[in-house]
């Protein structure tokens, strides 16, 4: 059977504090919905994952962290547009009072963190 294929470029996965995404700050919008209206209009869709995924990590301290978390999921046709999402993940990470937020991409794993 004959097809088309749509090659999509390389992904990148995030993870974002599950019960943070559900907040408003100040009256804004839900930050998941902040998140959903950022990835369709730079990525034109993307994929989410809920439900049992948590983690546990050393911090800069030395302190053990643990977080429950949705995965989200993009396709990046561009190079630029992974800049694009570690720069929405910086200032997302300060609207979410995290200390970072990590992302996989390329086959490599990075915590992005906001500057102050």
């Amino acid at each position: 059977m004959a097809f088309f294929e749509q090659p999509l470029g390389m992904t990148a996965v995030f993870l974002l504090p599950s019960l943070k995404l559900k907040e408003r700050r100040r009256g804004d919008m839900l930050l998941e919905d902040e998140v959903h209206a950022f990835l369709m209009e730079n990525f034109g869709g993307y994929t989410a994952a809920a439900g049992n995924i948590f983690g546990y990590w050393t911090d800069r301290d030395r302190q053990e962290s643990y977080g429950e978390h949705r995965q989200f999921s993009v396709a990046l046709l561009e190079q630029t547009k992974l800049e694009d999402l570690k720069e929405f993940l910086a200032r997302l990470s300060a609207k979410l009072g995290e200390q970072c937020i990590y992302l996989e991409a390329g086959g490599r794993a990075t915590l992005i963190y906001a500057t102050p």
